[in-house]
């Protein structure tokens, strides 16, 4: 399988959801020392609040939960026992491409729409594992909230994603379907490389995202918790170049 080496996506924002969006939100600024959430604009008339947290340039960490009780949300909720690793926001350079390819493998649509002028499509979680979205923005140093965020913290404990794990049931056919729609060459087997975040497929009995791995910031102890609102989460100290 061969792509145009114009190719690339950028993990953007790693999504959580639980019932009680704002709290627990506010609970994880305040043990990561993220600056206090703000909410994506477009989420209210669908039934979802949320709580969106700079963790590094253009990197995010966001919780989302329903904002009632019709909001479809609540069925995931209770099928995965209250709170969890929920989407991968994903920016690639041609959505419209990813849509085809998708389509041709038979993975279908949860939503296709233009956000803020650029296209944006999330996958079925029953056709890829999880809820994955594809962000259609052209440029790589330019995303969403680019101008509304006020950034990270200067003492913040993290500042970047620096790898996700998917479990699932056969993980070279997840990641050889994920690279497929999104246009990417494999790294191995059962990874692919959203530019310098590693997507790590691994055997597990249902398809759900599992771990995360954060950078510590310069200087910055790795914070007490060692699980998310359902998420593994480990933290590595970057290690400087040599000279």
């Amino acid at each position: 399988m061969s792509h145009p080496s114009s190719n690339w996506a950028v993990l953007r924002q790693l999504v959580l959801a639980t019932g009680d969006t704002q709290g627990e939100g506010a609970r994880i600024a305040a043990e990561l020392r993220l600056p206090a959430g703000f909410a994506d604009p477009e989420l209210a008339h669908i039934g979802l609040d949320d709580y969106v947290m700079p963790v590094g340039p253009q990197k995010f960490l966001e919780v989302v939960g329903p904002l009632n009780d019709e909001a479809t949300i609540n069925r995931w909720l209770k099928r995965v026992g209250g709170s969890g690793g929920y989407c991968l926001s994903v920016q690639v350079p041609d959505a419209p491409a990813c849509k085809r390819r998708a389509e041709a493998l038979g993975v279908r649509l949860a939503a296709d729409v233009v956000f803020m002028g650029h296209p944006l499509i999330q996958l079925r979680p029953a056709d890829v594992g999880i809820l994955l979205e594809l962000d259609g923005v052209t440029d790589p140093q330019t995303w969403f909230w680019d101008g509304i965020t006020p950034g990270p913290r200067a003492d913040a404990l993290i500042d970047d994603i620096l790898a996700v794990q998917v479990g699932t049931p056969d993980p070279a056919a997840r990641a050889s379907q994920w690279g497929e729609i999104i246009g990417l060459e494999l790294v191995n087997p059962t990874t692919l490389d959203f530019s310098g975040c590693r997507v790590e497929f691994v055997e597990h009995g249902v398809d759900q995202l599992l771990a995360a791995e954060f950078a510590l910031a310069d200087g910055a102890s790795a914070p007490a918790s060692e699980n998310i609102l359902g998420l593994a989460v480990t933290y590595r100290t970057r290690v400087s170049p040599s000279l």
